[in-house]
């Protein structure tokens, strides 16, 4: 799916997991694709991070994120009901 990180457009947004502890969201996407530059410039920890699908609006903050030559793994973790 396509959406957009902290207002970089993405493709191939795939493995949107939501996990919920204790009155957090954890929510984790992979991007399949790399090296790109862009969406690295907005890759902080405990920075924010807003995730738009055409599906869902996730906003938080970053509190993991991975890359590797397939693509990158990021983690948010918002406010949530748990």
């Amino acid at each position: 799916m396509n959406g957009t990180f902290n207002g970089v457009p993405l493709r191939n947004i795939t493995s949107v997991r939501t996990i919920s502890l204790e009155g957090l969201t954890r929510d984790t996407f992979r991007v399949v694709g790399g090296p790109f530059p862009p969406l690295e410039q907005h890759l902080r920890l405990n920075g924010p991070g807003l995730l738009i699908l055409s599906s869902q609006e996730i906003e938080g903050r970053v509190i993991q994120y991975s890359a590797d030559l397939t693509g990158y793994e990021i983690t948010i973790e918002s406010r949530g009901s748990g």
